[in-house]
């Protein structure tokens, strides 16, 4: 049985709260961080932002790039805010941004936390009080001091299914564009269903987002390629360029419960710290690779 758009967008909702309570419990101070992961084009970061707004807690958001010394100086300009660290997977591998995190997720989160950096030429402290969100793609490193921060946070893997992502997709589209119809915007969200299915690649919001623009330049005149096939060969070229189909997904999952069972015999919470996945998705992936914990 295919389950209606609404009983998929009831789903969708709930796994987005998740996000929203999530967010809530750093802004609110039960909790000193969250790490949120999950593949891209699944509103992980219109959802945070959306509810950081929504409480009206001070925040700020960073993306792109930032080296150990950047994070500490964040950290030092915003002690009471909300930092938002916006898909810096770099960050995360950088042995002296972890040690500043621990120390700045370290105790009460309704207490500052003491948070040092001593150097041949400094010598500085400060008390961070704030919380933090991390939001990547990717999941946390295993090794002693990633874990050490794993065991810092909560973590939160986002993993709407495709039908999900698409039923609300089609529920944007029932609004219409600025520049665009309820039809025309229908048109291309179904255009973009059928094509990720052709490509055997996972549905991806973004996808949708610049679909829209290729058919507005179309309906302009300003594009002589029809946009059907802009999209296509948007989509072709990003499917040859990323591993982001729903195969080799699983697979990277698999090999990632290999891994943390691997290093982390008979402690299944290490494990799924360490593989860091929901629990379903770990048993699943773990009874498929035929594996057992004692």
């Amino acid at each position: 049985m295919i389950d209606s758009d609404a009983d998929l967008l009831s789903t969708f909702e709930q796994k987005l709260q998740v996000i929203r309570d999530r967010v809530r419990s750093v802004a609110e101070r039960y909790q000193t961080a969250a790490y949120l992961t999950g593949r891209p084009g699944t509103s992980k970061t219109f959802t945070v932002k959306e509810e950081l707004e929504r409480l009206g807690v001070p925040h700020v958001i960073r993306n792109a790039r930032m080296t150990p010394m950047g994070l500490f100086d964040l950290l030092h300009d915003h002690p009471d805010h909300v930092v938002v660290i916006d898909d810096i997977a770099s960050l995360f591998k950088e042995k002296q941004a972890l040690q500043i995190l621990m120390a700045a997720l370290d105790g009460d989160p309704a207490k500052p936390r003491k948070v040092t950096y001593k150097s041949k030429d400094k010598d500085l402290e400060f008390e961070f009080s704030g919380g933090i969100i991390a939001i990547s793609n990717i999941s946390l490193a295993s090794d002693p001091l990633a874990n050490a921060v794993s065991s810092r946070v909560v973590l939160l893997e986002h993993d709407p299914s495709d039908e999900e992502l698409a039923a609300f997709a089609r529920k944007l589209a029932a609004n219409g564009d600025d520049e665009l119809t309820v039809e025309q915007c229908q048109e291309v969200v179904q255009f973009v269903v059928e094509e990720s299915r052709n490509c055997s690649r996972r549905f991806d919001l973004r996808h949708v987002t610049k679909a829209y623009c290729d058919r507005k330049q179309w309906e302009d005149g300003q594009a002589v390629t029809p946009w059907r096939e802009l999209v296509r060969t948007s989509m072709k070229k990003l499917l040859n360029h990323e591993v982001a189909t729903k195969t080799e997904e699983i697979e990277d999952q698999r090999k990632r419960v290999a891994k943390a069972i691997a290093d982390h015999p008979n402690d299944l919470r290490a494990q799924l710290l360490a593989a860091c996945m929901k629990r379903s998705t770990f048993y699943k992936r773990r009874k498929e690779l035929g594996l057992h914990v004692s």
